[in-house]
C-alpha cells in the first residue's frame, strides 16, 4: 500500500465517494462539494435513500476508486452546513492510502445490451454495418467487456456499446473485438476493449464495477447471516 501526500491532487470537487463509519461493513455514497485549506464538504451520504447520521465523535472511512487503484483515508466531521443544500464540513486528511490495481477490477453480470456494428471484417449476411444488435454482457472492468452476440465477430471488429441503462452518467462506448472465446448456448462470446475513453468516463465505468461487486458481497452476506443456525 502506498501513501500519498498531495491529498489535493485527489480530492477534487464532484468526486464520489463511498463512506462508511469506521468500525462497520456499510457502505454510503456521497459526493464531494467544495475543497479548502484544511477541509473539504460533501452531500449527506445515502444508502438506498437511507442518510448516515454521524456527529461531530464520528470516525468516516472513505474510499474510492481511480484506474490508478484504490484510495482511503479516514477523517472526522467537523460541522453541518445548512444553506441552500446541507452538507457535511469534513477535516482535510493529511495522506490517502493508495493499493494499485495492475489489472482492472472485473465484476460478472447478466445484462442485455444494444450495440451498434460499426465495422466487421468479414460479410455477414444476417447483419450489416450500422445494425444495433443485443447482446448480453457476462462481464464489465474499466478496461473492456465479455459480450455474448448473436452473430460471429472477429478481432478487430470496431463496436459501439450502449451503456445508458448500466453505467450512470454514460451513453455508448467504442469498442474492439480482442479476442474470440468460445462459442455459447445463446450465441458467440467475445472479449472486447475500450477505445479512446476519457478517464473521467473509465472511472464511471470503474465506480459501476466496484458499486455492483459490492451490492452483491452484501447480498451475500445478508444470506449467509439469515441461514446462520
Amino acid at each position: 500500500m502506498e501513501t500519498i501526500t498531495a491529498v489535493k491532487k485527489y480530492l477534487q470537487p464532484d468526486l464520489q465517494l463511498w463512506v462508511a463509519v469506521s468500525g462497520t461493513k456499510r457502505l454510503f455514497f456521497t459526493k464531494i462539494s467544495d475543497v479548502y485549506e484544511t477541509s473539504f464538504t460533501i452531500l449527506p451520504p445515502t444508502d438506498n435513500g437511507e442518510k448516515l447520521i454521524v456527529t461531530k465523535k464520528t470516525v468516516l472511512e472513505f474510499m474510492f476508486v481511480k484506474e490508478s487503484g484504490k484510495y482511503f483515508f479516514t477523517t472526522t466531521p467537523i460541522g453541518i452546513i445548512k444553506d441552500n443544500i446541507t452538507l457535511i464540513a469534513v477535516e482535510l486528511p493529511e495522506t490517502l492510502q493508495r493499493n494499485e490495481m495492475r489489472a482492472f477490477y472485473r465484476v460478472e453480470m447478466l445484462r442485455r445490451l444494444p450495440v451498434k456494428i460499426v465495422s466487421m471484417a468479414h460479410t455477414n449476411t444476417d447483419y450489416k454495418k450500422n445494425d444495433i444488435v443485443t447482446m448480453i454482457c457476462t462481464d464489465l472492468s474499466g478496461g473492456g467487456m465479455k459480450l455474448v452476440s448473436p452473430l460471429c465477430l472477429d478481432k478487430e471488429d470496431i463496436l459501439d456499446i450502449d451503456l445508458s441503462g448500466l453505467v450512470e452518467g454514460l451513453d455508448s462506448v467504442r469498442a474492439r473485438v480482442i479476442r474470440y472465446i468460445d462459442l455459447e448456448e445463446e450465441g458467440h462470446a467475445v472479449g472486447v476493449m475500450f477505445t479512446s475513453l476519457s478517464e473521467p468516463d473509465r472511472d464511471k465505468i470503474i465506480r459501476c464495477v466496484f458499486q455492483r461487486q459490492h451490492n452483491k458481497e452484501r447480498l451475500e452476506d445478508n444470506f449467509r447471516r439469515k441461514n446462520v443456525f
